[in-house]
């Protein structure tokens, strides 16, 4: 990987960050309630202003199922294979089912994401 000026840094880790976000179906506010910090944070580290700590940005690739250096590099958010079978079979649903569909998916990576540290998860299998 390329060395990185401190501001290039920030831009393509924030950048990377609200795209691994948005493809998990999260909100700014629901990142941030999950980092223990404001909104307007969350929004910052996204835009490229401020560079979050290291225990913060380990904490977001914990959050958003992807590595540390996945959110440093500099190659974007690929859809994963099996995005383009389900998308397959939603097609053949009606607006109102591809919404009920899509809700319950939501749920279910919701619940299969890790807590960060400190804050209550799912019970331990």
């Amino acid at each position: 990987m390329e060395k990185l000026a401190p501001r290039a840094l920030a831009k393509n880790l924030g950048r990377n960050i609200a795209a691994r976000r948005k493809a998990a179906g999260l909100t700014q506010g629901r990142l941030a309630d999950l980092l223990d910090v404001d909104t307007l944070t969350v929004s910052r580290y996204e835009t490229g202003n401020i560079l979050p700590p290291l225990t913060t940005i380990e904490t977001i690739s914990l959050l958003l199922n992807t590595t540390m250096m996945e959110l440093i590099g500099d190659r974007t958010v690929a859809p994963v294979p099996q995005a383009d079978r389900i998308g397959i079979w939603l097609s053949t649903l009606s607006q109102a089912d591809r919404e009920w569909i899509t809700g319950i998916v939501k749920q279910l990576v919701a619940h299969c994401q890790p807590s960060p540290p400190g804050k209550p998860g799912k019970a331990a299998a």
